[in-house]
């Protein structure tokens, strides 16, 4: 435990440094003035969700691999191998401390939003666990799915054509909560149970949205935490050894 505590301050420490947080909330506060613009106190709750997707999963993607490819870079994954530090405290300590960072950033951007559009006129809250539960969802699916791909690289530049396309597969389904293509074809997207989470914490959804948002978020990160580890492992770990 202090191992990871430990960790996850530096990891804090280098966030900041990178300038981390300050493009979080820039990044949230542009897009809080964007719902503003785009929307008013009728729509607002539809739209947060797959905005929230766009760019709360976007980000995710992109903190991750650049931090991992950075220390790669710098020598620090080197260490890690002759280190006490285990791999599973690594990683557990880039997941939790970059979804910090990340609901910090749709922190900004939902109450940003609500807030301007709240001068239009009354505006429906959401229910803040639920909305941190679904954010948190994304981040976690979005950083796993980001460690599993970027451990395979060695340079930023060699990353970001793979990870455009990832991103825009995994992003598709803002077009169903959107309303703009609504077929049951997008609930099998990984993104979709994550998201759908967000969803109810704006309005109410069926019993069986719940069971589907629930069980194949779960199922979901199970199998990609277990996945990441793997990955790690055999594209970091084994091959500086």
């Amino acid at each position: 435990m202090k191992r990871l505590l430990a960790t996850m301050k530096t990891d804090v420490t280098v966030q900041v440094r990178n300038r981390l947080y300050r493009i979080g909330i820039g990044v949230g506060v542009l897009c809080a003035v964007a719902l503003a613009l785009l929307t008013g106190p009728a729509s607002l709750p539809a739209a947060i969700p797959p905005v929230i997707l766009l760019v709360g999963g976007g980000s995710a993607l992109m903190y991750v691999a650049g931090l991992i490819l950075f220390e790669k870079d710098e020598g620090t994954l080197h260490a890690l191998v002759v280190s006490p530090l285990r791999t599973a405290e690594y990683l557990g300590a880039k997941i939790v401390t970059l979804n910090v960072l990340g609901l910090v950033e749709c922190g900004v951007l939902v109450g940003g939003a609500l807030w301007l559009v709240g001068w239009q006129g009354p505006v429906a809250w959401p229910n803040v666990p639920l909305l941190v539960l679904g954010t948190l969802a994304l981040g976690v699916l979005f950083t796993l799915l980001s460690i599993i791909l970027v451990v395979r690289y060695d340079k930023i530049t060699d990353f970001l054509l793979p990870m455009a396309g990832i991103a825009m597969l995994l992003q598709l389904p803002f077009l169903y909560f959107w309303g703009v293509v609504e077929h049951p074809a997008f609930l099998l997207f990984p993104t979709s149970a994550p998201t759908m989470l967000v969803q109810g914490a704006f309005v109410p959804l069926p019993a069986w949205k719940w069971a589907y948002a629930l069980g194949f978020t779960g199922v979901q990160l199970a199998g990609l935490t277990v996945w990441a580890y793997r990955a790690f492992q055999a594209h970091i770990i084994e091959n500086l050894r």
